[in-house]
């Protein structure tokens, strides 16, 4: 009876500690340029797209990794994010907010992102506040290697 109690709480230990803890939440969107032109598509199942060419995976415990295998960026427990190195990027909230030196970027109801409250030509679809973040944070990196 001992040992199976033993076994159990090893189990259990051995599960907890393996789950990770879900950072993000998505499902599928596109986000598009002023031109109505696609930038960036990513599946339910997190596959990322920049304009039909496949770049790689985004789980839901905030890794992006290559189509390669290389460790882009993750998104820490605080929001900020990280680059494959262990370099800060920035921080961007639940709601995909972000303030830098160029200003403040949020996404408005109806899916238009915004710098300082005026639209800057991008726009997410469909409209899904849960995707804010990853679509933000997609962005983001899309734009800064560009």
């Amino acid at each position: 009876m001992k040992t199976i109690t033993i076994f159990l709480l090893l189990f259990v230990l051995l599960i907890s500690c393996a789950t990770k803890k879900e950072k993000l939440t998505f499902s599928k969107f596109i986000i598009s340029n002023i031109k109505g032109q696609t930038e960036i598509k990513v599946e339910d199942n997190g596959t990322i797209f920049i304009s039909d060419n496949l770049i790689g995976m985004i789980d839901k415990e905030g890794t992006i990794i290559t189509k390669h295998g290389t460790v882009l960026a993750e998104v820490m427990e605080d929001n900020f994010i990280i680059d494959g190195e262990g370099k800060t990027l920035i921080r961007i909230d639940e709601n995909g907010a972000v303030e830098n030196n160029s200003g403040e970027f949020e996404w408005s109801a109806n899916g238009e992102l915004l710098k300082n409250d005026e639209p800057i030509g991008f726009k997410i679809f469909p409209v899904d506040k849960d995707s804010f973040q990853t679509a933000s944070l997609l962005l983001f990196l899309h734009l800064s290697i560009k």
